[in-house]
């Protein structure tokens, strides 16, 4: 699997958003522990404990972006939050540091 940085703004303000996310998170994650999603979540950077509610960033595992799409629409995120997702190649600066020291 490809691995993708999704970047998301809110759609609704973000008492609204944040409750949504709430009740659907737990939902979202026993699905993607149980395999029932085409890609994984793996990581989540939600800023707005710290004055930001403008975006929040998602690390993905899927084979193709449309599977993130889909697997957001699913569990309704999308009506909340857009997505913008990329695909990276991730750098782990410990391992390199270790590689090269």
């Amino acid at each position: 699997m490809a691995k993708y940085i999704a970047l998301h703004t809110l759609i609704k303000s973000a008492e609204e958003v944040s409750k949504a996310l709430n009740e659907a998170s737990p939902k979202l994650a026993r699905a993607m522990a149980a395999g029932e999603t085409p890609c994984k979540c793996i990581k989540t950077w939600n800023p707005s404990a710290y004055g930001r509610t403008d975006y929040a960033f998602c690390l993905w595992e899927a084979d193709k972006p449309e599977d993130i799409e889909a697997t957001l629409k699913a569990f309704g995120f999308l009506e909340f939050v857009t997505l913008d997702s990329m695909q990276v190649d991730e750098i782990d600066w410990e391992q390199l540091a270790k590689e090269v020291g």
